[in-house]
């Protein structure tokens, strides 16, 4: 069993960036996880940008430079 890490994870929806959407700090086990609890929907590592849900950063890692960017299926 993988252990739960904290990520900070900021929501696109529609794939329109937000300032009501701002960064939430999420407890998973994957940054995959932590974006899919945010959003509520399977999503991919890959896509287009209109397809963008969710970005996801591993809460207090200093040498992560971008986040990870997570698209929807459709």
């Amino acid at each position: 069993m993988q252990s739960k890490q904290i990520y900070q994870v900021q929501l696109w929806p529609n794939g329109q960036w937000s300032a009501e959407h701002n960064w939430q700090k999420v407890e998973a086990a994957t940054e995959r996880e932590a974006a899919e609890k945010v959003c509520g929907l399977t999503l991919r590592e890959q896509g287009k940008l209109a397809q963008l849900r969710a970005r996801v950063l591993k809460h207090g890692d200093l040498k992560q430079h971008s986040a990870t960017s997570f698209y929807a299926t459709e």
